[in-house]
C-alpha cells in the first residue's frame, strides 16, 4: 500500500469555462477521484468495507488559472487522523511546477445507519497515514455570514445526484460557481473552500444565498431552512487573452 498517490488529468475542453480556463470544479472533481482511488488502493474502499466517504470539508489554493489540455499531475496523502476526521492533502502540478494545494477532512458512516465508524475502527487506519508528511493542518473553520440575499432557488435533479442519492460534492462547486456569476467575473478563484454540512436529496429546492465575510464573497445553500453547504470564496484578476494561449 503506497502512502502517497500521485495521479494525472488532462484538461479538456468539457472543463473550461466561457473564459477559457478550468472551471473550479475540475479540481473537485480529480479530488475526489483521487481520493476515492487512494483509498481503494489501501482497502479503505466502500466496496470492500461496506462504508461511505464523506467529504466535510474542502479548501483549495490555485495560483494561477489552468488552461485547456494542460496536464495537470495531482498528489494526494493522509497527514494523519484526529478524532472522527480523516484529514487529507492535495497538491497540484503542471509541467512539474506546483500550481496549487488543498485540504480536506473526511468522516466515514455506516451506508445503513449513517452513524459515523470512527478510524480507530479500521485496522489499515494507521498505514493509511504518509510517514514523511505527517503533520496535520489546523482543523479548517466554521463558515458564516450575517449579510445574505437570494441569488437563485435550484431544484435538485437527476444530473446532481452521486451513487449515495444525494448531491454531489463536485456539482455543489459548480451550483457555488453559479452563484458567483464567474461567467462574468474578471478574476478566477484562487481560494475556495466549502463546508459541506448536510446532504441534499433529488426534488428539494436549493436557496442559493449570497453575501461577503472578511473581503471574500459568501455563498450559502439551504432547504427547508436548513443550511445545506457554504463556501468562501477569493478572486484573484488575470488577463483573460493569457489564459487562452498554449
Amino acid at each position: 500500500m503506497a502512502d502517497l498517490l500521485s495521479r494525472e488529468y488532462e484538461i479538456n475542453y468539457s472543463h473550461i469555462d466561457n473564459r477559457g480556463i478550468a472551471k473550479p470544479s475540475f479540481l473537485w472533481n480529480i479530488m475526489q477521484d483521487a481520493a476515492t482511488v487512494h483509498a481503494e488502493a489501501s482497502h479503505l474502499g466502500p466496496a470492500e468495507l461496506h462504508i461511505l466517504w464523506v467529504l466535510s470539508r474542502m479548501k483549495v489554493r490555485l495560483a494561477r488559472p489552468l488552461r485547456p489540455y494542460e496536464r495537470i499531475r495531482c498528489e494526494t496523502w493522509c497527514p494523519g487522523i484526529r478524532g472522527v476526521s480523516w484529514y487529507r492533502c492535495f497538491a497540484f502540478f503542471a509541467d512539474e511546477k506546483q500550481v496549487g494545494d488543498a485540504q480536506s477532512m473526511w468522516v466515514t458512516l455506516d451506508p445503513d445507519t449513517h452513524r459515523i465508524l470512527r478510524p480507530a475502527s479500521f485496522p489499515a487506519a494507521e498505514s493509511y497515514q504518509h510517514a514523511a508528511r505527517g503533520e496535520l493542518f489546523d482543523p479548517l473553520p466554521k463558515l458564516s455570514c450575517d449579510n445574505v440575499r437570494l441569488h437563485h432557488v435550484h431544484p435538485v435533479l437527476y444530473s446532481d445526484l452521486d451513487v449515495n442519492n444525494h448531491v454531489n460534492n463536485v456539482r455543489v462547486v459548480e451550483l457555488i460557481s453559479d452563484a458567483l456569476d464567474l461567467q462574468r467575473q474578471p478574476g478566477f478563484i484562487s481560494s475556495l473552500q466549502v463546508n459541506y454540512t448536510a446532504e441534499t436529496a433529488f426534488g428539494e429546492q436549493l436557496s442559493l444565498l449570497c453575501g461577503t465575510a472578511d473581503g471574500a464573497r459568501y455563498v450559502r445553500g439551504e432547504a427547508d431552512g436548513k443550511t445545506r453547504f457554504e463556501a468562501l470564496a477569493s478572486l484573484t484578476p488575470f488577463q483573460q487573452e493569457e489564459a487562452v494561449s498554449r
